[in-house]
């Protein structure tokens, strides 16, 4: 089959490699769309520390099952559309212990330490498949992405009348915003980019702010309260220094942004203002739910989709979006025609 293999770091190249064969337990399917992210950038230009060559990329997909191992008898049917959940855990760790898996010690994820979707085929573990009905593979390979922001607010308890600040409007803050929406919470979004504002007010931003004018913003849109929730999806520690100055009293924030950079925080507003600071990463046992909304708003969400190109030109488009930030939001690689 044809697959494209990132063999070193900013090299990618479509091979022929090796036909998958599902085996007990795993699910042999036909890659329809995959999606571009972040972690995928990173994995690309060897800034990933799990970063290792040659490796087949991708883990925010649609497909086709086109096949299951010997002994299958589960409601799936060979012909259905799915999406999957990507994380691989042990079982068996104290997070794992503890309905955890997302923190799982050894945590594997398909198109980082394992194989991945930037390929014809790919043979995953059955009870990783989330069928999606009738919706079209584009929207379904949102699915995934919009987990991560399904994470960020069932971390910080999202709720109707919650006012949710994020910081950072690319696909993570996108995915968090719809999801707190959709929980009944108004949200304002800010971000460097003024194209990422104008998307995120198309997705249902109540407000938007340039990044530089984000304290000011928050404590103007909540009459000098401050916000209920703050979302970091940036990583940058001077956000996550302004969060903790524009967050409520009794509030909560929610750190999603990915650094090795160290933050300085003042100790007397942990108990002053007495915090609750969480991080989240990935998605425990919320994938379900990203499906329902995907499913419920596909529609709305389409435009987070700002570039398509064919499995052919794979190597282009990762290098398309790892060099044009601003105005690539979500990259999608079309494995057969539309």
């Amino acid at each position: 089959m044809k697959a494209a293999v990132t063999t070193a770091a900013s090299h990618m190249e479509i091979q022929d490699v090796p036909d998958p064969h599902a085996g007990p337990g795993e699910a042999l399917l036909r890659i329809e769309v995959a999606g571009i992210c972040g972690s995928d950038l990173h994995f690309y230009d060897g800034h990933n520390p799990y970063a290792k060559y040659p490796t087949i990329q991708g883990h925010e997909f649609s497909a086709i099952v086109a096949g299951f191992g010997p002994g299958y008898s589960g409601a799936v049917r060979v012909g259905d559309r799915v999406t999957v959940e990507p994380l691989l855990s042990c079982g068996t760790c104290y997070p794992c212990r503890q309905a955890r898996p997302n923190c799982c010690t050894s945590l594997r994820v398909l198109g980082i330490h394992t194989t991945g979707a930037f390929a014809e085929y790919l043979t995953v573990p059955v009870t990783h498949l989330f069928p999606v009905g009738s919706l079209d593979a584009e929207l379904t390979a949102l699915i995934e992405p919009l987990s991560i922001g399904m994470q960020m607010i069932t971390r910080g308890q999202v709720g109707p009348g919650d006012t949710v600040a994020i910081f950072g409007a690319g696909p993570i803050g996108q995915a968090a915003m719809i999801a707190s929406i959709d929980r009944g919470a108004r949200c304002l979004v800010m971000d460097r980019l003024p194209s990422r504002l104008e998307l995120a007010r198309t997705l249902g931003a109540e407000r938007v702010a340039l990044a530089a004018d984000g304290a000011d913003a928050v404590m103007d849109w909540t009459n000098g309260d401050g916000a209920s929730v703050v979302m970091d999806a940036t990583g940058a520690p001077a956000v996550i220094r302004t969060a903790v100055d524009v967050v409520a009293y009794a509030g909560r924030i929610v750190i999603a942004g990915i650094s090795l950079e160290e933050v300085s925080l003042p100790v007397s507003l942990f108990t002053r203002k007495e915090l609750t600071i969480l991080g989240s990463r990935n998605n425990a046992g919320v994938f379900g739910q990203a499906v329902d909304i995907v499913q419920r708003r596909g529609e709305a969400l389409r435009p987070m989709v700002s570039h398509r190109f064919p499995f052919a030109e794979a190597p282009a488009a990762i290098a398309f979006a790892h060099d044009h930030p601003a105005a690539a939001n979500k990259v999608l690689l079309r494995m057969t025609p539309a």
